[in-house]
């Protein structure tokens, strides 16, 4: 979850402004560009004047699927799927999908070209692995690919798009320039069954539901520059809106989310009050009025817990975290001391199991923010992050928890105020924080780090043994393990993106370690001892830009 959005009306009176003085001075529509979200403009090139891969005046944007081949390797790292640039000059060059097994010796390519210039992160594996749906510009077709959006205009563009749970279908969002709405689409994935299933008025996000059955997304259907909440299946156009009644000419729904088992939706609004957003829950199916969770507070943040049997909500003002039974059939229980003045909740994350609540917060210092856990009903609030040198200052700045709820990870400047390192430590207490990156640091912990999904270890990437190199590190809960597991860096080599195989059998990152200024995709297994170049060596004049796990 991320906090609430600001009311957009201010943008829609600018849009109306614009509209009119098109009509005055005789000016094209098209000629103006903005973004009604508050994003990058779908029309617009970047510094270079190259097209960024979002579609311009003459070329529509498709949605497209194609299969990724059977993987019946015994290798040390499963197959994968990743972007790349298939030649030097990066900011022309063309863009390919690619798949790689057998450890980076079987690269075969999925697409043609997908754009140009290096915008290649819009496709998706599907959960089942068999297929990637992926965005591109619509000036060729291959027979290999199955046309997914069937687009409403000429000049239309697909926006977004996410596969269902279950990887039947893949629902989108259209942009038509003509009439400048979005709606949204539904197809199977064998791109049989095109569908418009939103009712009108322009969509600006959607979600599905755990179970696949429905889809919830936030529109002004009813009234224009009012974005309420809406539900409908998959496979025909039957909106229900479950937000509720809202004060005329007022509100928007602005966050929403899916309850895990797909019986409830939550929902941040200032239905009622236009500068209070409160957070509701209603039944997926409309049949009755929503819930008002909150009481009387404006909430920053909200989250369900991860147990789809007995479900609870947390939310957060600025200086408290709450929790309460789905439906509102009783009080919130507030699980956060009363504040002293000036203290903040900073953020919140449930454990995987729903057993404890995380959060950062300067609850015993105003202005430090340290680690905290406590039960969902209040009981056995614990500070977990180590001490901090109060003569210094210092702050925990992200956190994440272990698959299996046992541990927490975090970064801060605990030890030296200099320098950002990572430390694991455990829930309930039961054993003190470790610093897990190293008895000795050039620079700083990156505060994006991820668990292996068995939990074993936590990989991490920090400028940890030179201070000019990212390089990439993975550890122990305990600390006693920590290794690079990045091979050499060229000079001035870095790693960027990284992901843990699903079956935590390697991790993948895509570095430029072989040649300074090209990035490839790389393995290593959790301790650096096996790496392969999962990339292959097609592309060594290019750059491969992102890259997904095959399930």
């Amino acid at each position: 979850m991320t906090k609430h959005s600001d009311n957009i009306s201010s943008k829609l009176i600018i849009i109306l402004i614009l509209f009119s003085l098109t009509t005055i001075l005789g000016c094209d529509g098209d000629d103006w560009s903005f973004d009604l979200f508050g994003g990058d403009s779908v029309n617009d090139d970047d510094d270079n004047g190259n097209n960024n891969g979002n579609g311009n005046d003459d070329n529509r944007r498709g949605l497209f699927v194609v299969s990724i081949p059977e993987d019946g390797n015994s290798a040390e790292f499963p197959a994968a799927v990743f972007s790349a640039i298939t030649g030097g000059n990066k900011s022309s060059e063309p863009v390919k999908l690619f798949s790689s097994f057998e450890d980076g010796s079987d690269i075969t390519e999925l697409t043609g070209v997908i754009n140009r210039g290096g915008t290649g992160d819009v496709f998706k594996v599907s959960p089942d692995g068999k297929r990637v749906a992926y965005l591109r510009e619509e000036e060729s077709e291959d027979d290999t690919e199955t046309r997914i959006s069937e687009l409403p205009s000429d000049d239309a563009v697909v926006t977004e798009f996410d596969w269902s749970p279950d990887g039947t279908r893949i629902a989108y969002l259209a942009e038509g320039k003509s009439n400048g709405r979005i709606e949204l689409y539904t197809n199977l994935a064998e791109g049989d069954e095109n569908l418009k299933v939103s009712g009108g008025g322009t969509v600006n996000a959607f979600e599905w539901s755990p179970d696949s059955s429905l889809i919830a997304y936030r529109a002004d259907q009813n009234n224009f520059d009012e974005f309420e909440l809406f539900t409908t299946p998959p496979t025909e156009q039957d909106p229900v809106k479950v937000s509720g009644s809202f004060v005329p000419n007022n509100g928007d729904v602005t966050e929403f989310s899916w309850s895990p088992s797909s019986l409830r939706i939550a929902y941040l609004s200032n239905q009622q009050l236009a500068n209070r957003f409160e957070l509701f829950t209603t039944l997926a199916t409309g049949d009755d009025d929503p819930d008002l969770i909150s009481q009387g507070v404006s909430v920053e943040d909200f989250a369900w817990a991860p147990d789809d049997v007995d479900e609870m909500i947390a939310y957060s003002t600025e200086e408290r975290i709450f929790t309460a039974p789905p439906d509102g059939g009783s009080s919130p229980e507030q699980v956060t001391p009363d504040p002293i003045i000036n203290q903040k909740i900073s953020d919140f994350s449930w454990a995987p199991d729903s057993s404890r609540i995380a959060y950062r917060a300067d609850q015993n210092s105003v202005g430090m923010i340290e680690l905290f856990t406590v039960e969902p009903d209040g009981d056995d609030n614990l500070r977990i992050s180590g001490d901090f040198d109060l003569t210094t200052g210092g702050d925990v700045t992200d956190f994440v928890w272990s698959p299996d709820s046992d541990f927490v990870a975090y970064r801060a400047n605990q030890d030296n105020v200099i320098n950002f390192e990572l430390y694991v430590t455990t829930p309930d207490d039961s054993s003190n924080d470790t610093k897990v990156s190293g008895d000795s640091i050039a620079g700083d912990v990156d505060p994006i780090f991820e668990w292996s999904p068995d939990s074993k270890r936590v990989a991490y990437r920090a400028n940890q043994r030179t201070a000019d190199a990212i390089e990439l590190f993975t550890a122990t809960p305990d600390g006693e393990e920590n290794d690079r597991v990045s091979g050499d860096l060229s000079s001035g080599g870095n790693v960027e993106e990284f992901i843990w195989a699903p079956d935590s059998s390697g991790i993948g990152y895509i570095a430029d370690q072989e040649n300074g200024g090209i990035f490839k995709l790389f393995g290593s297994t959790p301790d650096g001892d096996e790496t392969a170049t999962l990339s292959g060596s097609f592309a060594d004049a290019g750059d491969v830009l992102f890259f997904e796990w095959v399930p």
